[in-house]
């Protein structure tokens, strides 16, 4: 099926394809030699909506998702082109996952690229499921499925290590954080990558906390890439860091689901926060994985999800933790942590600088906070100034308000507060509309983000999964509108910007009254040779 969709849609591009080459030749011959193009790349949009089992009876559906990918080349038109190719995850890259490891694959929440841009890491939050894609043929690579706990089981994200040896899998319902080693050729290729289930850190403890180990299944055994689980996860870990301090108790950490495990420049620490508050800094590179920084719900608010490195800092947000619970903060970590098994005392060191907003805690309808105006921050994206090539911009973005904070990220360094750069708005334009369904117009609400590729014709700008009106995880924050693919074109100093368009995307309940699209993620693929 993989193979048919993409003939098809290569033929309805040929016509553009062949009009692009010519007119990229007579530009090269106009600008003559020595003259830089830009780098192509792809936008692969999440749609967590499943695809499989809708119908009358079952109106939206048991399992699946849609992976739409979206040429450089198209988005750069003006109109841009809306004419992705579209993958579903059950029928054209992972049919076999419940023969083969107990469920089928759903809630495609979000894909990251392995750092060479080659392959791509599918995160599956409904199911636990790891899904590895070479980015280049579209084809699967390995499935893998996390480790079953007494609290579950889940995957709502994994990032690689810089250095491509690692993927980091948060297991937020199995309160777990978990590895995937990538063993590469002589000519830095991948050959094997396997699960190391002795790596996996159980963030409460406990005796009787393991279920189920970890599942390998390799998707094209002639491709020359194994997929395999090594060792077994640990049962009844420590309940305590190494500090003595309790993983997680009321009052310090009151729910240790990992939500992002953001890795370092260094590839050997990852700041991991976690769902109920407080953070771990984890030595990923230890086996198994271990804690040498541990932050507490004093320093560190509940329900981040959202970290970029710049400039030897760590910037980590976190947002509403539950309905109606107004969150919008950013805080500054340093880079300097130990080498496990050293470890830091609790809470140092601490954060360099914290942004809050004034109506954190809030609930709305109390304390003077209105229905609807409570805040969300989710998804944070680096810009840096092309013009003057030193700024460097934080955009974070705001799912409840439709808003987007910038802070300047550069010396002096002080509080964040006097950086606060000033705000956009993505209502602004009207570019967002309604969908079938929804009861209103104008409401985009932006989640996980972009940048491009370099600069492109339209110069640098901002790619943001748009939330549908009937979201399928943080119902409290992520309704949306118009689901789709949001293009947010930036100024020329990078300090603001402006929603142009949105590319909608659709799949239809099994009455025909709903459009259950419910886009999660966006994020730049670079076509490296």
């Amino acid at each position: 099926m993989i193979e048919g969709r993409l003939l098809r849609n290569t033929v309805s591009r040929a016509v553009n394809a062949r009009r692009r080459v010519s007119t990229c030749l007579v530009l090269l011959l106009l600008l003559g030699p020595g003259v830089a193009t830009a780098e192509e790349y792809e936008v692969w949009l999440s749609d967590q909506a499943n695809t499989q089992g809708i119908s009358s009876q079952s109106l939206t559906g048991t399992h699946g998702g849609k992976i739409r990918i979206y040429e450089s080349t198209d988005l750069d038109q003006d109109p841009p082109v809306n004419n992705p190719v579209v993958l579903d995850v059950t029928e054209d890259l992972f049919p076999n996952a419940d023969a083969t490891t107990g469920a089928h694959v759903s809630r495609i929440h979000g894909i990251l690229p392995s750092p060479d841009h080659v392959y791509m890491a599918l995160n599956f939050v409904g199911s636990g499921h790891l899904g590895l894609v070479d980015g280049r043929t579209k084809r699967p690579v390995c499935l893998f499925r996390t480790t079953g706990t007494t609290t579950g089981r889940q995957n709502h994200m994994s990032f690689w290590t810089p250095d491509g040896q690692h993927i980091i899998v948060a297991n937020q319902n199995g309160r777990m954080l978990e590895r995937v080693d990538v063993v590469r050729n002589q000519d830095g290729m991948p050959e094997q990558f396997v699960f190391n289930g002795t790596a996996s850190l159980d963030l409460v403890g406990g005796p009787n906390r393991i279920q189920v180990q970890p599942i390998a299944v390799d998707m094209e055994p002639s491709d020359g890439i194994s997929c395999s689980v090594s060792g077994v996860v640990a049962d009844a870990q420590p309940t305590t860091t190494p500090t003595g301090a309790p993983k997680q108790v009321a009052g310090l950490r009151t729910l240790n689901a990992p939500i992002c495990p953001i890795p370092a420049s260094n590839s050997r620490h990852a700041f991991t926060t976690l769902g109920g508050g407080g953070m771990f800094v984890i030595d990923v590179t230890a086996t198994p994985m271990a804690i040498v920084g541990e932050y507490d719900l004093s320093v560190v608010r509940a329900a981040g999800c959202g970290g970029a490195e710049a400039d030897g800092f760590m910037h980590l947000n976190t947002g509403t933790s539950g309905p109606n619970i107004s969150e919008f903060s950013i805080y500054r970590f340093g880079l300097d942590y130990p080498i496990a098994p050293a470890f830091n005392a609790p809470n140092t060191p601490a954060p360099l600088a914290v942004w809050q907003d004034p109506d954190n805690g809030k609930v709305a309808g109390q304390n003077g906070l209105l229905v609807g105006t409570n805040r969300d921050a989710h998804g944070v994206v680096i810009v840096q100034n092309t013009q003057s090539g030193t700024a460097k911009y934080l955009h974070q973005m705001d799912r409840i308000r439709n808003n987007v904070e910038v802070f300047k990220l550069s010396p002096p360094w002080n509080n964040l507060s006097t950086r606060h750069e000033g705000t956009y708005s993505l209502t602004a334009s009207g570019a967002c509309g309604g969908t079938l369904g929804t009861t209103r117009t104008n409401d985009p609400t932006p989640d996980l983000a972009d940048l491009s590729a370099g600069e492109g014709p339209k110069g640098d700008r901002i790619y943001v999964a748009l939330r549908g009106p009937f979201p399928l995880t943080v119902s409290h924050a992520a309704d949306g509108s118009c689901p789709g693919l949001g293009i947010i074109d930036l100024s020329p100093n990078r300090r603001s910007g402006n929603l142009t368009a949105v590319m909608e995307t659709s799949v239809i309940n099994g009455d025909n009254s709903r459009n259950l699209s419910d886009p999660h993620a966006a994020i730049v693929r670079k076509k490296r040779q």
